[in-house]
């Protein structure tokens, strides 16, 4: 999170939450409907709400708080099968209100089938989604292990073989990003 985070700035945590049983409505040719009720056992979604809130406090909440950045959880919730694009449009309204800088997500790696992807080609439905159709910038984050940036230093001066006519070019190299800082963790 520190390698994100500069003084002043308010992160908002916006998360969507697809729970929400759809409602399956029949309607027969002779003006009748008839809803049809959910075949599996109906889900405590208040329990699950607070369990999730939990789990992102634990996550991402009580660390900004050690480290004092100011923050805000928008929490909404969807339905089960809401499409990547109801998912986004939720996050880029929040955004909007905000004036947000910049949209970082993460990618779940889900292919096509809804497998894991081994080569972490595959973003996700929702984050490719918004890379494809965000106004703002959009940042996709994945799991990681440090460093998660690299430090760029123009004091080092030329990197190797490069020849820029005497302007100094950036040396990249590791930085010191520790496991549990940032967003993937």
């Amino acid at each position: 999170m520190h390698e994100f985070y500069r003084r002043g700035d308010v992160i908002h945590l916006v998360h969507v939450a697809r729970i929400l049983a759809p409602q399956l409505t029949i309607h027969h040719q002779y003006h009748a409907t008839y809803d049809v009720p959910d075949p599996k056992p109906p889900m405590d979604e208040r329990a699950y709400l607070e369990n999730l809130k939990e789990q992102i406090k634990e996550k991402f909440t009580r660390p900004m708080d050690s480290l004092g950045i100011p923050h805000n959880l928008h929490l909404f919730v969807d339905t089960d099968n809401a499409p990547a694009s109801a998912v986004c449009a939720t996050v880029f309204k929040v955004a909007d209100e905000l004036d947000a800088t910049i949209v970082v997500m993460a990618a779940h790696s889900k292919g096509q089938e809804g497998g894991h992807d081994p080569w972490g080609a595959y973003l996700g439905s929702v984050a490719d989604y918004a890379t494809r159709n965000c106004a703002r910038p959009v940042m996709v984050v994945r799991q990681y292990s440090a460093p998660l940036v690299l430090h760029v230093s123009r004091s080092k001066g030329l990197l190797s073989g490069a020849s820029t006519g005497g302007a100094p070019s950036p040396t990249v190299s590791a930085g010191g990003a520790s496991p549990g800082g940032g967003f993937g963790n």
